[in-house]
């Protein structure tokens, strides 16, 4: 009676057809992190793109700007004003005036 060994190495076909296997699985990876860091990089594009049409419809005022409830007289002294379609009463930011130099007097 001859003994069979019970770890017989593989044939080459078999592992042939698990080196395919993996080279799928493998092949698959690859193309779902391509696809995965395409759709991040695509996603960073698109919240940059929102940033920027935020900006551009809801501008952060300058920090000395004040309120500004246009009148006649800024609507006659501002032609371009009209021009742009605003009207008497809609508010607007203007810079804050600066303090005037207050002057050092001195009693002689």
């Amino acid at each position: 009676m001859a003994d069979q060994p019970t770890d017989q190495a593989p044939s080459k076909e078999e592992v042939m057809a698990f080196l395919q296997e993996q080279i799928d699985v493998k092949t698959k990876q690859l193309s779902l992190q391509t696809l995965n860091a395409e759709l991040a990089e695509a996603r960073a594009r698109e919240l940059k793109a929102l940033q920027f049409i935020a900006q551009m419809t809801n501008p952060t005022p300058p920090a000395d700007a004040v309120p500004h409830n246009l009148t006649q007289k800024d609507m006659d002294e501002n032609p371009e004003l009209v021009e742009q379609g605003f009207k008497v009463g809609d508010e607007v930011l203007v810079a804050k005036d600066s303090e005037p130099a207050k002057r050092n007097l001195k009693k002689k």
